[in-house]
Formats: structure tokens, C-alpha cells, sequence
């Protein structure tokens, strides 16, 4: 795995300032030979991950202080063993208590999928959704 922010080099999917890095692993692939669509979800969660992480929103993955509620993928093309994927990751919208990132799946040169996630500022001591921090804000500053 590997992650790029603003990066010109290998890792490129245009307008996505974080990108992640993976490859296609033999358990990825249903019986037709392609790319099971559960995975998707798999990388763009991973993506998520490293996303939150590099942006300094947790520490670790123990204290996201987040729940997702809601997750969407549209599929565009088949991803088949062996291919490298980027997935870039870019805020596209904050509320009150929760912020939505937005997601593109390539396999080299070809969309692969597109998605979107909603995420709620969750305070797990008090088993209730909370006000996004201020410095959630901050560091998820929808960019032009």
C-alpha cells in the first residue's frame, strides 16, 4: 500500500488530492474473474483510513471518533487480478455532525468505480453523535 498527497508521480487521479494504492489480490476475484463488488468498499474504506489518518483527524485507527452511515458506489468498468488500483479520496461536504468524502476507483488509466461516503462525528462515551470538531473543519476543507 501506498499513500500520496499531492503528488505528482505515480499515484495520480485527477482532482483527488489523497490518493491510495493497492493491488488486485486473488480473493478479491469472484468466479467470473472479476473484482467482487464487496471490495470496493474494501479499498475505499482503506482509502478512508489513510485519508483520516494523514489529515491528522485520529491518532489510530482505535480513535476515529467516527461512524459510517451511509455508503454508495456506482461501478463503471471491471477490475480483474493483478491490476493496480488508485482510489482518490476528497472532502465533498460538511453539516453539523457529519461530512461526506467523495470517491474514484481507477485501474491504470480506467475508471473503475466512483462512490461516496457520510460520516457522524460520534462520541462513543456518550453513545451519541456530536458537532464536528473545529478541527475536523479544518482539515476538511471542501477545495476547489
Amino acid at each position: 500500500m501506498i499513500d500520496q498527497t499531492d503528488a505528482g508521480s505515480i499515484a495520480r487521479v485527477e482532482g483527488f488530492p489523497f490518493v491510495h494504492r493497492d493491488v488486485v489480490r486473488f480473493a478479491d476475484v469472484d468466479a467470473m474473474g472479476h473484482v467482487n463488488n464487496a471490495v470496493f468498499l474494501t479499498w475505499m474504506e482503506a482509502a478512508r483510513t489513510h485519508f483520516m489518518l494523514q489529515r491528522g483527524l485520529a491518532r489510530g485507527v482505535d480513535a476515529l471518533g467516527m461512524i459510517l452511515a451511509r455508503a454508495e458506489v456506482d461501478f463503471r468498468s471491471p477490475v480483474r487480478f493483478g491490476e493496480d488500483i488508485q482510489v482518490g479520496v476528497r472532502p465533498s461536504r460538511l453539516g453539523n455532525k457529519s461530512f461526506e468524502l467523495a470517491y474514484e476507483v481507477r485501474a491504470g488509466d480506467r475508471l473503475a468505480a466512483e462512490g461516496t461516503s457520510v460520516l457522524v462525528a460520534y462520541d462513543y462515551a456518550g453513545q451519541e453523535s456530536m458537532a464536528l470538531p473545529e478541527r475536523w473543519r479544518d482539515a476538511l476543507q471542501v477545495r476547489a
